[in-house]
């Protein structure tokens, strides 16, 4: 945060004004002390976790595909990870790129960026869309991929399809210990933004419900259902309660569809 920037850098603001009273200092072992404190609250920076963004497309026909077919799909998502300033994305930009690439599908880098005081690296994917047929109470994930939509019948030949943003836990800690081994830093799901935008690309208009979240900017605290006609969407961003939900148990419930 800006507050914490702040702080650390009046430190070393008031540790250079003490090096400068003591006369017995030489100029060089002045700027010795001085770039042994800028590297100790650079370390600082790093290890702060990093929080991120994704920002997606989701279509109903690839929803209802998946759930009559069984066969994967791909959807393309934006995902931004938070780095401690634009010019350390630059730097670190291609270092970091190798190591995401092993976690994601048709992964790019796209661009550095700074917005309300943070800087990213934005990165784009494709996400699978997956089906889930256990119906055992828990949600599937992508075997492959860190992060998957998941599609659920709510029961055996149900019309009403469930839609969950799932991740992969085991594929999260092994790209958090990659980060870590080579910045000293992790990724933490604390704030996760979730958008996207919901497009109807059938013939006919489709019911879609959601809960806890907002759709076009207004909150829907309960299942609610809203009509999306031909070849429009809806703007659905996850509330606080589905980033903390995805962060504890690896998955978040996204909407409904009832296909009949």
């Amino acid at each position: 945060s800006v507050k914490y920037y702040t702080f650390w850098l009046n430190v070393v603001v008031e540790c250079s004004f003490k090096i400068k009273k003591d006369l017995t200092i030489t100029k060089q072992q002045m700027l010795r002390k001085i770039r042994q404190l800028v590297l100790i609250i650079s370390t600082l920076f790093l290890l702060n976790a990093c929080s991120i963004n994704m920002d997606g497309d989701l279509y109903i026909g690839d929803i209802t595909d998946v759930a009559d077919n069984g066969e994967q799909l791909f959807t393309p998502m934006d995902i931004s990870f938070e780095m401690s300033s634009e010019d350390s994305c630059q730097q670190d930009k291609n270092k970091i790129s190798n190591i995401l690439n092993k976690y994601f599908s048709n992964f790019s880098a796209k661009e550095c960026y700074s917005k309300d005081f943070s800087s990213y690296l934005k990165t784009g994917i494709d996400i699978p869309i997956i089906l889930d047929i256990d119906q055992d109470g828990r949600v599937l994930n992508s075997n492959n991929d860190l992060v998957s939509i998941t599609v659920v019948r709510r029961e055996e030949n149900s019309s009403v399809i469930d839609v969950y943003l799932s991740l992969n836990k085991m594929m999260f800690n092994a790209l958090n210990n990659e980060l870590y081994d080579e910045f000293y830093q992790k990724i933490s799901l604390d704030n996760v933004k979730i958008k996207l935008s919901i497009n109807n690309d059938g013939k006919n208009t489709e019911s879609v419900s959601f809960a806890s979240a907002f759709i076009n900017g207004d909150p829907v605290v309960i299942y609610s259902t809203f009509d999306i006609s031909r070849r429009q969407k809806l703007d659905y961003l996850g509330s606080n309660v589905s980033s903390s939900f995805f962060e504890k148990y690896g998955y978040t419930y996204i909407l409904s569809i009832d296909i009949n």
